[in-house]
């Protein structure tokens, strides 16, 4: 599909401090749901108490696990605003997450993660190498951020049915750069 089925809105339509992705001006369409949807957003992946950097780790594992190409385009470039090293990208693409390029730290909240998505239960192993670099919030929040993904990504399917587009350069610019909404 190369244009959107159902016109965008303007960016004018969208609450302040929004940055005008096709996404956000495509559910501009559903007034009543969009603040929602940002406030779930900006609870889930912003005022989190894990760092941007490990944040755009579980964003990209999730995105990785479950195939959603549209979050894992736009967290590769969050990732990289972030600081997230190119080789740690690639090597949560390629499913190698145990390896060198992770700090113990990175392992262990990585290695929590992949079960979380594997469910239905973390191992016991897991979870108390997981609970020795993060906090009880910390380890709720990475839950909430993958089930919170999940929603997104059959959200985004629905939107992508109807034709939201993927602007190269400029969605993830937006976000990672001067409007940030998610950092």
């Amino acid at each position: 599909m190369s244009t959107a089925r159902i016109p965008y809105r303007p960016a004018s339509c969208l609450p302040k401090g929004i940055p005008p992705l096709n996404l956000f001006l495509m559910w501009s369409h559903s007034p009543s749901t969009l603040p929602h949807e940002i406030s779930l957003g900006t609870a889930c992946f912003r005022d989190t108490s894990l760092s941007p950097h490990n944040r755009e780790l579980v964003c990209l594992l999730t995105a990785h696990r479950l195939s959603c190409d549209y979050q894992w385009k736009q967290h590769v470039q969050i990732a990289k605003a972030t600081g997230v090293p190119t080789a740690k990208i690639e090597a949560i693409e390629a499913g190698q997450i145990t390896g060198d390029k992770f700090s113990e730290l990175e392992k262990a909240l990585l290695a929590f993660l992949d079960e979380v998505l594997q469910g239905p239960e973390v191992s016991d192993s897991v979870f108390e190498d997981a609970r020795k670099h993060f906090s009880d919030q910390a380890l709720v929040e990475v839950v909430t951020m993958q089930a919170s993904t999940i929603w997104a990504k059959n959200d985004t399917s629905i939107l992508l049915q109807i034709g939201v587009l993927l602007q190269p350069g400029k969605d993830c610019d937006s976000v990672s750069g001067g409007s940030r909404i998610f950092e």
